[in-house]
């Protein structure tokens, strides 16, 4: 197709399943008309090679060193999906080079680097996104929809909850690189992040902030590439987060909680919005609380006053309903929208191109979280 863009992708792992460019991005990319692989890198050329091979992408470019990725100019656009601590490294020379990047969230490991990277991208007047791809997630679109109709009325409050599967007792060695806190690839950045920023896009921005973070589990049992007991690890990044808002537009209070590892109760993931006529509530199934890559299902219960006595029902409970939502068939669902939108396709359908300046204020609100909880003071972000 004479005018899809040529994208080199930095991080598709040739071990398949472990990758999330693998999973997410690379189905997407080989069925679509719009873009075109036209490179790879990886930490070695031997690694970016052996990874075309087993996508069996014959007519790719294979590099190890950003920079060189940079300077081919048979790419348009240099879409990092590896570790969090990399982004930095890899993302910068690529703006230098004017090349449209794509980068996974977080932008960066902290707040200083994201704002680095995102002025350095409007100096160069490149495009960007980033990969907060739960605001393409049917059921936050719907839910977006229904807030957006007034069908609730004013929003009174809202509570999320989610298990964010990470930091359980035990830690995989190759997730090692998450323990430390300033490594910026967390409970509070990932899980949390993505599903904080799906809540802000369907009810906006949060003001005067109180968190409570802790790490409950300072030390984990390491398990080998074998999967078998490796000894103790320590970490520092937090294990659970609870945050407390107001909406700036004038809405209600919104509680955030995220705990570690995964629901014994059957609830990785549970939002309820409740307004003055009406409550919505999505659920998740199991590992829902990574609401980027898994569909929470949509109910409504319209609020009947006649039925309640002091805004409770009197009798048998007011019945949710189920709400019509599209199903997304896999994980790369949402992240073939996105790069759908980018392309400014499904724009008319409620899709948003999601952007550096997008992540940005997500990363002043993490930092705002970070000093509530250590100064024990309301703190806002925008």
């Amino acid at each position: 197709m004479a005018n899809e863009k040529r994208i080199a992708l930095v991080g598709l792992s040739s071990k398949g399943k472990g990758s999330w460019a693998s999973q997410a991005h690379l189905p997407y990319l080989r069925s679509t008309l719009l873009y075109k692989i036209a490179a790879l890198q990886n930490s070695s050329k031997q690694s970016a090679e052996a990874a075309a091979k087993e996508y069996s992408l014959d007519d790719v470019a294979t590099y190890a060193d950003p920079s060189t990725t940079a300077a081919d100019p048979n790419i348009d656009i240099v879409a990092v999906s590896v570790n969090v601590p990399e982004h930095y490294a890899l993302t910068k020379p690529a703006i230098e080079a004017g090349k449209d990047v794509f980068v996974e969230w977080p932008l960066a490991r902290n707040l200083a680097e994201a704002e680095e990277l995102t002025q350095l991208a409007k100096e160069r007047g490149v495009r960007t996104m980033i990969g907060l791809q739960a605001r393409q997630n049917p059921s936050i679109l719907k839910a977006k929809e229904i807030v957006e109709s007034g069908k609730l009325g004013k929003i009174l409050t809202s509570t999320m909850f989610g298990h964010g599967m990470i930091f359980g007792p035990q830690v995989p060695d190759w997730f090692l690189y998450g323990l430390p806190v300033e490594a910026g690839a967390n409970l509070l950045t990932i899980p949390f992040g993505h599903a904080v920023d799906a809540l802000c896009y369907v009810l906006g921005e949060l003001k005067n902030i109180s968190a409570t973070l802790a790490n409950l589990r300072p030390e984990l049992n390491l398990l080998g590439k074998d999967g078998k007991p490796a000894g103790k690890v320590t970490k520092t990044a937090h294990d659970h987060v609870s945050v407390t808002g107001e909406l700036v537009n004038g809405g209600g209070v919104v509680n955030v909680t995220y705990a570690a590892a995964l629901s014994r109760s059957n609830r990785d993931f549970l939002w309820e919005i409740i307004g003055t006529e009406g409550t919505l509530v999505l659920e998740g199934p199991k590992m829902g609380g990574h609401v980027q890559m898994f569909q929470p299902t949509v109910k409504f219960v319209k609020f009947d006053p006649e039925a309640a006595m002091y805004g409770v029902p009197s009798g048998d409970k007011q019945e949710l309903e189920n709400v019509e939502v599209e199903q997304a068939p896999d994980v790369s669902f949402n992240v073939g929208k996105a790069w759908d939108a980018w392309a400014g396709v499904g724009l008319d359908e409620g899709h948003s191109v999601t952007t550096f300046e997008d992540a940005l204020v997500r990363h002043k609100m993490i930092d705002a979280i970070y000093r509530s909880a250590e100064r024990g003071t309301k703190e806002n972000y925008l």
